[in-house]
């Protein structure tokens, strides 16, 4: 079997590789630079592979992604998912909604929650979602949970508290 090693990278393609080893945000796509790093730098792939913790298939794989798209081949390609229930217009009236106080929406509570999000979605849209899509299309629309914070109660204004009470 021959031994397989990456073609000569350029000057560009090397920085790219070293910032997404570096700095990338997604753990396979680092590894995958830094496989194609080693594999430049005279390491065969059996080796590069190895060191960096991949089979040999998927190192097999970054390196023809690598060789036909450059450093673009080496990026976690987007996933299909299932289209949301939630329109983009309701998405418009839960942000104008969540905007206010739910009790101007007829609701029993100061601050809106998963729960919430998700009985107002019900009600107002027909639209059935768990509170943790909720809780999670809250965080979408860049709300975030906050704990209320205990207070102490007020003491007398006129200083007569149960101390100073004579």
């Amino acid at each position: 079997m021959r031994t397989r090693y990456v073609r000569p990278l350029t000057d560009e393609e090397r920085s790219a590789l070293e910032a997404l080893h570096r700095q990338g945000h997604i753990h396979f796509e680092r590894r995958r630079a830094h496989f194609i790093l080693l594999s430049a730098s005279g390491h065969h792939l059996k080796a590069s592979a190895t060191l960096v913790g991949m089979s040999r298939k998927a190192a097999g794989n970054a390196l023809r992604a690598f060789e036909a798209q450059g450093v673009t081949g080496l990026h976690e390609p987007q996933r299909p998912g299932r289209s949301s229930r939630v329109s983009a217009e309701v998405l418009k009236q839960l942000v104008a909604a969540a905007s206010q106080s739910p009790r101007l929406q007829g609701l029993t509570t100061n601050n809106w929650t998963g729960p919430l999000v998700s009985r107002y979605l019900k009600e107002k849209h027909q639209i059935l979602l768990s509170d943790d899509q909720a809780r999670r299309l809250l965080h979408k629309l860049g709300y975030r949970q906050v704990r209320p914070r205990p207070r102490l109660a007020k003491g007398d204004p006129a200083g007569k508290g149960p101390r100073g009470a004579s």
